[in-house]
This record gives C-alpha cells, structure tokens and sequence, in this order.
C-alpha cells in the first residue's frame, strides 16, 4: 500500500543510515528511547519548535495527557501532535529490530485516536489543521517504517485508515482566506495530498494540488523567496512541495506545472540564501539549522547542477529516507555547476549574502532591506549578519519563544539587531506576538558583486514622522575580509536627533578598547571598529539559535547626535583564527579639478590597511555633478557614487553609479 511511498527499500535506507549517517540514527533512537518511557522532548532536524525540558507522563500510557501545555506554551502541545516521535520510533525499529518500538508506537497512535477526538474545542488545540497536515505525513512515515510489524494488527491499521479518513475530510472544509497565502496553507494541504493518494480519494488529490499551486503562486516572489521572510518556514514549505513532487512522481501522478515552477524557485533561493557552511540564517523566526538535505533534494528531483553544487557532497538521513541509497549514485553524477561569483542577491525579499568564496570557511555578511513578511517578521530592516570560519560573528538574536512576552518583543524589535534606531525609538513597533502597531516601509537598493568587493545597501521610512530617512550601505573587500558599514540619516532641515547603532556579537569573547570592540571566537576573530568617534558602550544580551534555548552575548551600541544630514562608519574585519591588525581612517575627498573639499554630507572616504593591502573606500551621499569633473581621495581620482581603488585597480572601480 505504501511501496511507492518514499524510499522502495526502508531496511536499505536504515542499513545506510547506521553507516554513513551515524550521528543522526543515534538521536533517532535516543528519542525513540524516551517515547518508550512516555518521555518527549522534541529536537528533530526540522522540528518547528524543539524543546530542550522533557515531559513525562509516567509509565503507563494511559498517562499521556495530548492536551498538556507546560510553561504556558501551547507549542509544546502543537509539537506533541504532530507526532514526529512516531517517526523516530519506526526508525529506531528499523535501526535495531527491536520491537519493543513498534510496540509503542501501537500503544499510543491507539490512545491518541481513542482520547483525541475532534471537537469544536480540540479544532483549536490537538487537532489544528496544520497539526493534521503534518499528522498524516507523520503517520504515513510510520507506517512505512513499520511495515512488516506484527504489532500493526489488522484491527489497528484499520482503526488507522478511519482516522486518517477523518482527517482527509477535515483538512477539505477547514480552508480560508490565511491559508491560501500561509506556510499553514501548504503544510496542511500537503498532508491532504498524501491522505488523497494513501487512501486513493483523486477529489482530495485533486483539491490539495489546485490549493497548493494556488497558494505558491501567491506567496513565492520571482527571486523565490517565500514572503513570510523566515528561512526556516521557506524550508517548511519547499519541504511540502518538494514531497509532493516526490509522492506524485512515484504515483505517476501528473502535476499543475507552475507548482513545479515555484518549487524549484523556491530551491533556488534556498541556495541564495544560507550561509557559505549550508546553514540558514537566523532571520525572523527562524533557527540555526542546515539546510543542505533540501537542496539534495532538489538537485535530484530537478537534475539541477547549481543545486546539487549548493548541497555539497553528502547525502543526508532525510535524502536516503525519501530517495533511498539507491539515488545516491545518480545524485553523485550529477556535475556541480557554480556560478562565476559566490555572492548572491534575493532582490525581491531584498536579501543580500556576500560572501568571499565558495568555502565552508568563507567570510560572508547577510544585509537585508525588504518587506516585514507574516507574524513571523522581525523589525530588521538594514540588519547586517557576519561570520566566518562557520561562526558566528554578527548574529541575529532569533525568536526563542511565541508567547506574547517582554522577552518576545526584545527580539523582534529593532533593537535587537544589528541595524540603526532614532532618538530612542523603534521603527517598527511591536504589538503582540504576532503583529506590529505600525510598521516601516522599505526602500530596496541597489547593489553589485564583483571578483574583488561587493555592495548592498538599501533606506526605509520607519522615522518619516520625525523627519528623518534612514540608509545603510555595506562594502565588502573580499581579500581583505573587511566591510566597510555606512549608516546614513537625511534629514528636513537641521533638527537634530540621536543616532544609534547596535552590533550582537555571536558566541566568544568581546573586549572594548577606545572605539575598537575586538571578538575572538573558537576559530575566527573579528574587530568592529567605529570610525567617527561615535560613543561606544558594551553590554550583556541574550540570543537564541533554537527555539525553547537561550544564550547569552554581547551587544555593542555606537551612539551619535547631529543636525542636518548625519552619518555613522564602521569598519569590520574579519580572520580566521585571531584578528589581523589593521588600520582604517577617514580622508578628505577633493574635486579633482580644483582641489576643493566636499563636505561629509556629499561624500566620505575611508583608507584601509590590512595584511600589506591597502584601499581606499569613496562613498558619495548626495549629487556631487557640477561640470564636467571627477572626485579624488588618497592620490586615486575617478567618478561614481561607490568607489573601491587599490594599487592594483588604481582608476578605480565602480560598484554605484
């Protein structure tokens, strides 16, 4: 019943597992360990909300309480009935043979079905459309796993079959408006499709393909991004349509083509926008996660060099559960294809990642200007992420929690990223968990990537009422692991404001030392430096790279006032193992025609010196035009609003008209 599901061969899979993916087999049956013991603790790979305390509920099944919420979260009961621990459990059977697994899981797919009815009441709870969704992808993996078990009584698949039914008939009314553009949309409908062909309903499959090429239509933009801008729920959902794919591939069921479309765009931008070690970002809600599994399997599905070169060599757990070891030969043979540049632009989600190589190890920097997205949105406009070596340098402090709290507004406010705030005030403003009271409108910029340095920048009219529009540009010197971070504020007239800019700083050390704030990570330092005298303060913040775990860090806050047009340079350098010395200054930027100084409102210039290289950076931030003429600045003279000289390239090269 379930042969074309997934992988042909689920012993094969388990047998590659245990031996190529070790680690990964070892936490499935550690979990499957404790849902012997009515113990749950949700920490799978792409599990939406892991915790990190475990629940029991004794010995007894009859104990487990489905409806329980510890700590006030009802993620904790969302992740419950989701039923992931079934999974983990068929595979701990297929791991070890015992059967004790199987016994278990018998046990409590029974009593959830007999004590977790649907009600009115438990629509809101235990049976949320989007928990069924994920149900009836999580109980078909289960019973795909433990196909063979003598626990899987005829009485009990049956009982099974009846309730996914009830689920397939479910999932078909409960549909609105918010689903046709939510991740929610897709995931339950992916779970209507699989009950559809499982139970051989072609009205449900029908239904759930029409809703889902519907919904990516709507909510994936050209460049790929889904618009809820979290990678992580972009995953969620290329998971969904990439599994579809998959299950209507093995049926020979034909799919709306635009689906198709979508899909591998949605790959694509996957790609455009981890990190150079594979992993997401941690942008929005979103935790630190690698993503490489799902852009495997892209590559496979699509035969898609650019993809396959983007996942690297491995195979993951999740590829030889749905593909099975068979796949991975033809995934091997498929040619990595690179682009002639590392770095990539999202330009419709307005993500930017510049990054230094190809390499693991590559310095990178994440700039993002772009629409606030879903309830899943943070206040980020202009944050600058960073790392190097596959740390952490500049981070973003991630969502740790959904509960409408003091904790949950900090980190989705401005202020807790790495971007700039005026007199005080957020741009955006924090409402409750899920919504903002106002929120800043973004202006995209313009960027450019070349073999030598890459620029991005981008302004938002979050501070419009009180006169004033904020910008930010960063110019990335690749060979010298160097950014260049210019935070500009226009102004109406000459009032006069408070400007601010906050760095969190990624696991390490911080010292501060006369405007010079220097990181040492396990494998890579960095030094962030202000370049303007700008007030400089350092304290304690926390952070969280997964849901349901808090870390601990340091913020770095810059501070400045001015009147009329103002700006804010700074410098960040980053290197493996301990921070290279540098040394960064401002230079006066001349016509070159007469030698006339330009005012720091028109144009600014920073030299850099750095591990025997040396640049020179010009930016300009206003019309400089008057004539026919060019501007200089340490002995280089060219012309454009965004120049980069070196010895090398002394009439310059332009990254700005």
């Amino acid at each position: 019943m379930l042969n074309r599901f997934w992988c042909p061969d689920a012993a094969a899979a388990a047998k590659a597992c245990l031996e190529r993916c070790p680690e990964d087999a070892a936490r499935s049956v550690s979990v499957a360990d404790d849902v012997c013991e009515n113990r749950f603790l949700f920490r799978d790979h792409w599990e939406m909300e892991r915790t990190s305390e475990p629940v029991e509920f004794g010995p007894d099944v009859g104990g487990v309480d489905w409806a329980h919420i510890p700590a006030g979260d009802p993620e904790w009961l969302y992740a419950m009935n989701r039923h992931t621990s079934f999974v983990n459990l068929g595979k701990a059977w297929r791991y070890t043979g015992e059967e004790r697994y199987a016994a278990q899981f018998a046990r409590l797919i029974e009593h959830w079905i007999d004590q977790a009815p649907l009600t009115e009441e438990s629509s809101g709870s235990t049976w949320r459309s989007l928990e069924a969704g994920l149900r009836c992808e999580n109980w078909l993996r289960a019973l795909k796993l433990f196909e063979g078990s003598p626990a899987l009584t005829p009485g009990l698949q049956a009982k099974i079959d009846a309730c996914l039914a009830a689920h397939g008939e479910y999932l078909t009314r409960s549909y609105g408006v918010f689903h046709e553009l939510s991740n929610w949309g897709v995931l339950q409908d992916h779970g209507l499709f699989l009950a559809g062909v499982y139970l051989d309903r072609q009205e449900w499959r029908a239904l759930a393909l029409a809703r889902l090429d519907q919904n990516l239509h709507r909510s994936v933009m050209r460049d790929g991004s889904h618009w809820e801008q979290s990678p992580m729920y972009h995953c969620e959902v290329l998971h969904a349509a990439l599994d579809t794919l998959l299950v209507a591939r093995g049926h020979g069921i034909r799919l709306p083509g635009r689906l198709a479309e979508n899909t591998h765009r949605m790959c694509t931008a996957l790609a455009a926008w981890l990190t150079p070690a594979g992993r997401l970002v941690c942008q929005s809600d979103t935790d630190d996660l690698d993503a490489r599994d799902l852009l495997a399997a892209g590559a496979l599905l699509f035969e898609d060099g650019a993809l396959r070169a983007a996942a690297g060599e491995g195979f993951f757990e999740e590829n030889y559960w749905d593909f099975g070891p068979g796949q991975e030969p033809a995934y091997r043979a498929l040619a990595p294809a690179r682009p002639a540049l590392a770095s990539t632009a999202l330009p419709d989600s307005g993500n930017y990642l510049l990054r230094a190589g190809f390499g693991p190890e590559a310095g990178y920097l994440h700039f993002h200007c772009g629409c606030l997205g879903s309830g899943h949105g943070h206040a980020d406009l202009l944050h600058l992420g960073a790392g190097i070596c596959g740390e952490d340098v500049l981070i973003d402090t991630g969502r740790y929690t959904y509960v409408d709290s003091p904790l949950r507004a900090q980190l989705k406010s401005p202020a807790g990223h790495n971007t700039t705030r005026v007199d005080g005030q957020d741009f955006t403003l924090y409402k409750d968990s899920w919504t903002y009271s106002a929120a800043a409108w973004p202006l995209k910029g313009e960027y450019c990537f070349t073999p030598y340095a890459d620029t991005a920048a981008g302004m938002h009219l979050g501070y419009l009422g009180r006169g004033v529009v904020a910008g930010r540009r960063v110019v990335f010197l690749k060979p010298l692991g160097t950014a260049l971070i210019c935070d500009t504020f226009y102004t109406a007239g000459n009032s006069r404001h408070t400007y601010e800019a906050n760095f969190h700083f990624g696991p390490g050390r911080c010292r501060l030392e006369e405007g010079r704030l220097r990181w040492q990570g396990q494998r890579a330092g960095a030094v962030l430096q202000s370049l303007d005298g700008a007030a400089c303060s350092l304290r304690k913040a926390t952070f969280s790279r997964h849901y349901n775990f808090l870390e601990e860090g340091e913020v770095l806050t810059l501070q400045k006032e001015g009147a009329g047009f103002a700006s804010m340079l700074h410098l960040l350098s980053m290197d493996e193992g301990a921070p290279q010395p540098f040394e960064a200054r401002r230079i006066p930027v001349t016509r070159a025609s007469n030698g006339q100084a330009l005012p720091s409102q028109k144009a600014e210039a920073v030299q850099i010196e750095k591990g025997g290289r040396n640049a020179v950076i010009l930016l300009c931030h206003a019309e400089t035009a008057d004539g026919v003429d060019q501007l200089s600045a340490g002995g280089y003279r060219g012309w454009g609003r965004v120049l980069v000289f070196t010895p090398e390239a002394p009439e310059g090269l332009c990254l700005a008209w």
